[in-house]
């Protein structure tokens, strides 16, 4: 007889089970193997009693399926509804949902085990003392549970303060918070203290420094190691630490690694930049090396053999490739196409100028001052639909 292995593996008392098949398991003590029966398996691995009500508690109040019942009631340790029914009750007082407080205990069953005067209330009060309402909080903690047995005292406190005192608001820490709640889950000394020293050393103003933890918060999980040679090499680059854009470069920069990073440079030699347009075009603006590779090949497709234009013109103008093709680079791109078609304009705009005009400014100079503007404006909004 053949049997086929699976990935199941149970464990009870020192002994473990190994799946062959629907009907059979190993038993595997440290002395022998034996091949038993499945029934047999399950009566002897059934869930002790101490997870029996856990399990059943799991089921019925909170909407799991027995499998993921039985698998969470082995962290969970109450033998009467009072324990968890005070932890549901808790976060109810203080306005959670009721979709988000089961979706909560899905995701961290062990919070119905905590104590809630201890473990709860302390950290629910500090996060609303800080501005963050009960619905804001709710979604916080769907997203990292384990931020609620996280130390009040030694992470989440001086990380916070740390981070209002940067930004100079509660409120923008708490967007910050809201938009990267990671941020807070370590302590200050591992990521964002060491993160800001090392900007503050290579003479990056304060201002600029808070203006990116608010916007990119995810750059502050950088390894501090590898942060710092990113910093170097967007010195040695040529940027100006004093400058908005060097902020921009350096995030830009530890947003890939180095492989994205060539692999970037590599499409744009296709297109038959050399090192030196690369830099420069990196230099006018660190955004063109966040594109997407797909999106560079189709913006300078476009450009180059739709539109006439010459490669390094782009390079030139690298905001260029971060405008939209579908919104704004082909229907403005049509109306031009028509007017000079048509004669009616004598010489061809600035591309550049074009394409990065306002669409108030767009119509108003290419659309509303011509005879045919309704034909242009339907030509203009057809283009427009077929992105949607």
């Amino acid at each position: 007889m053949s049997y086929c292995f699976c990935k199941t593996i149970l464990h009870h008392h020192g002994i473990h089970y190994l799946r062959l098949s629907p009907t059979h398991f190993i038993e595997a003590n440290s002395h022998q193997l034996f091949l038993l029966p499945f029934t047999r398996c399950i009566s002897s691995t059934a869930n002790p009693n101490q997870h029996s009500f856990a399990a059943s508690y799991l089921i019925k109040k909170c909407g799991f399926s027995p499998e993921s019942a039985l698998s969470a009631s082995k962290h969970l340790k109450f033998e009467t509804p009072d324990k968890p029914d005070s932890v549901i009750d808790t976060f109810r007082r203080y306005g959670f949902p009721e979709d988000k407080i089961f979706k909560l205990v899905k995701k961290f069953p062990k919070v119905l085990s905590c104590n809630p005067d201890k473990t709860l209330l302390p950290r629910l009060d500090f996060f609303l003392s800080r501005g963050m309402s009960s619905t804001e909080l709710a979604t916080l903690f769907c997203i990292i549970p384990p931020l609620l047995h996280r130390s009040l005292e030694n992470i989440i406190t001086p990380t916070f303060n740390f981070l209002s005192d940067l930004l100079q608001s509660n409120d923008k820490a708490i967007t910050v918070a809201k938009t990267y709640p990671f941020i807070i889950y370590h302590r200050p000394e591992s990521y964002l203290q060491p993160y800001v020293s090392i900007l503050r050393e290579n003479g990056i103003p304060k201002s600029h420094i808070a203006s990116l933890i608010y916007k990119w918060p995810r750059t502050v999980r950088a390894c501090p190691i590898r942060f710092r040679n990113t910093v170097e090499t967007v010195k040695e680059m040529g940027f100006d630490p004093s400058k908005l854009v060097f902020t921009l470069a350096v995030l830009a920069r530890s947003a890939q690694s180095k492989s994205g990073w060539e692999k970037k440079v590599g499409v744009y030699k296709r297109w038959g930049w050399s090192d030196e347009e690369v830099l420069a075009a990196f230099k006018r603006n660190p955004w063109c090396m966040m594109s997407s590779e797909d999106k560079i090949m189709a913006v300078m497709d476009f450009l180059v053999n739709n539109m006439g234009c010459e490669s390094s013109y782009v390079a030139e103008h690298p905001i260029l490739l971060l405008l939209s093709l579908e919104k704004r680079l082909i229907p403005r791109a049509s109306v031009l196409q028509f007017l000079q078609s048509n004669k009616l304009i004598d010489e061809k705009p600035n591309l550049a100028t074009l394409f990065k005009y306002s669409e108030k400014s767009f119509l108003h100079k290419f659309v509303d001052g011509f005879d045919e503007a309704p034909q242009l404006l339907k030509l203009y909004r057809e283009k427009l639909n077929l992105s949607k």
